[in-house]
């Protein structure tokens, strides 16, 4: 047994008050009585509260003092041992999926109530570290046996709109069990499969969910896209232009499906879309675009090339297409250089690219995401067959097939290892969305251009050769100077640009750029990553050894005491009214 408050230890003194209390001799007022009968009474009372005389047999004495002892136990906090001790650290996930709720509990809740149940079966002197993995790894307690601080330490986490570093937090764990022997080392996540000697408490609860996964505006029409995870349902989508509804659908969602929508969107700095239903997830249920500034790029595009390619290029009306033969590409002056067919090469370069294809393989499985990032953001590649394609060497792998890498980027070109005539992917949702990431990733960014981008992530502001100050405005209404020029307080715009890191909010971020004589707005957006809106499935609990992780919870004694020193206090209530 152990005590979570053993401070209070000093309250079994009341016991010897209470003896002392019975010792000492009552003092008497004097008093006419009615009769002489009563004189025999007063004289016994008188001889038996002598000073120091021994006690005469009362039955309330032991009642009253087990009610003093019972309380200070209780204050004590005694507390059965569960089977998790030692030192330990105690990792908690605090990425979006974590907000996950059927509106009473969320995933986050369930695991610190887990947690709960292992604090409160430690031994007095078993430490405890608290780490919360949110955008980054955070250390809220160290090496503490503090108990009530650990359980405030608990009430305060609060799941981001980001992703978690896991990572990091596990890294600086590990480097704290070299330097500590036997420590114990508990993630709590949702969907987490630790290292060997780690145990992880997954929470169990699953969920439905919808997420708005894309959502760009041309030429006064808003094109939309919409995941479904879970069974079928009907959704209501309302789009709206800088706030005013300006259209609205009824979308009906196949089971694990996606599915698009159109609206009309008038000429507008900003809009969203949102679903009107609540799901699991509410920050994923809308999405914000910010109207691009006027701009001019380049694409040269070699070869007979595609229409479907062209029109996916051409959806920005801020890009001149240049049509040349791949010989005169290299004479070509461009922004971005399109060539090859299979591979088909996306390149900063119009002559070379460190990605290289092998030879033409037949597939045997199904195009899929190598994770998400900038380039495959938004892509779900539901039901695209590829005739064949030629696996890709170099690079960062985007797509693959058979386990081979089919789209690979470094940092100046994209290649996609199969022709795309060759594949029903044209005739998706995903090929428009799949070359404006492309775009968006590869093209130049201009003074004022700045794209839209997840939570948790850098946002890379350029700042205007005549700039005199740059403000922000998040989507909260708080604001903050970023930019003043010639202080040397921002001096991180030296190389032409800001790296804002405040990015904990999903919704509309507003830059007010000042030149010397006006003020301008920029827009820019940031959502919660699409990795975190699939809740439908959770990984099990494991310790330490790679087994199904289940441990005895320790049990506080203090509401059993406080009910026994509550039946105590009436059973002496009811001894002194007999004795009376």
């Amino acid at each position: 047994m152990t005590f979570l408050n053993p401070l209070f230890a000093w309250g079994f003194l009341s016991l010897a008050v209470i003896l002392v209390l019975y010792l000492l001799k009552r003092k008497y007022e004097a008093r006419q009585i009615p009769s002489t009968f009563l004189w025999r009474k007063t004289g016994i009372d008188m001889s038996a509260n002598r000073p120091l005389q021994r006690l005469k047999r009362n039955i309330l004495l032991p009642v009253q003092l087990m009610m003093a002892a019972v309380l200070v136990l209780a204050l004590m906090r005694p507390s059965l041992p569960g089977d998790v001790g030692g030192e330990i650290v105690m990792i908690f996930d605090l990425s979006a999926s974590m907000q996950a709720s059927d509106g009473s509990q969320s995933r986050l809740d369930d695991v610190v109530d887990a947690a709960t149940d292992i604090i409160n079966g430690l031994d007095a002197g078993d430490a405890l570290t608290i780490l919360a993995a949110g955008s980054n790894t955070q250390q809220l307690l160290t090496r503490s046996t503090d108990r009530n601080t650990a359980h405030r330490v608990l009430q305060s986490l609060v799941p981001s709109n980001s992703s978690g570093d896991l990572s990091g937090a596990i890294s600086l764990a590990m480097a704290m069990k070299r330097e500590v022997e036997g420590l114990n080392i508990i993630v709590f996540s949702d969907n987490y499969i630790p290292e060997s000697g780690i145990s992880v408490c997954n929470s169990q609860m699953k969920f439905d969910n919808r997420a708005i996964i894309a959502f760009t505006a041309e030429n006064g029409t808003g094109y939309a896209r919409i995941a479904n995870y879970g069974a079928e349902t009907e959704i209501t989508l309302a789009c709206y232009a800088e706030g005013t509804l300006c259209d609205a659908r009824t979308l009906r969602l196949p089971a694990g499906e996606s599915a698009g929508a159109t609206f009309a969107i008038p000429d507008c700095r900003w809009g969203y879309v949102e679903i009107r239903e609540p799901d699991a997830i509410q920050p994923d249920n809308r999405l914000y675009f910010a109207a691009k500034l006027d701009s001019s790029y380049t694409v040269a595009m070699s070869g007979e090339g595609s229409v479907f390619l062209e029109r996916a290029i051409a959806l920005r009306d801020d890009i001149q297409i240049i049509r040349t033969t791949e010989n005169d590409l290299i004479n070509t002056i461009a922004d971005l250089y399109v060539y090859g067919s299979s591979p088909l090469i996306f390149s900063k370069d119009a002559d070379q690219t460190n990605l290289q294809a092998g030879a033409v393989n037949t597939p045997e499985g199904t195009l899929t995401l190598s994770g998400r990032n900038d380039f495959t953001s938004g892509l779900t590649l539901s039901d695209v067959a590829v005739r064949s394609y030629r696996p890709l060497t170099g690079g960062r792998p985007l797509m693959t097939i058979d386990g081979k890498t089919v789209m690979a980027a470094d940092s100046r070109s994209v290649v996609l290892g199969f022709d795309i005539h060759d594949t029903n992917l044209p005739m998706k949702y995903d090929f428009p969305i799949l070359i404006q990431n492309i775009l968006s990733v590869l093209l130049p960014r201009s003074a004022a251009d700045i794209g839209d981008g997840n939570c948790g992530e850098h946002v890379d502001i350029p700042v205007p050769s005549n700039c005199e100050s740059i403000r922000i405005e998040t989507p909260s209404g708080n604001q903050m100077q970023l930019f003043t020029a010639g202080n040397s307080e921002f001096s991180g715009a030296d190389d032409g640009t800001i790296s804002f890191s405040d990015t904990c909010e999903t919704g509309l971020y507003t830059l007010f750029i000042y030149d010397g004589e006006n003020t301008g707005e920029r827009f820019f957006s940031l959502r919660m990553p699409l990795s975190e809106s699939d809740v439908r499935n959770t990984a099990p609990s494991i310790d330490a050894d790679g087994e199904k992780l289940t441990f005895e919870k320790g049990q506080e004694l203090t509401y059993i005491l406080t009910a026994l020193f509550l039946v105590l206090l009436l059973i002496e209530w009811v001894v002194r009214q007999r004795v009376a």
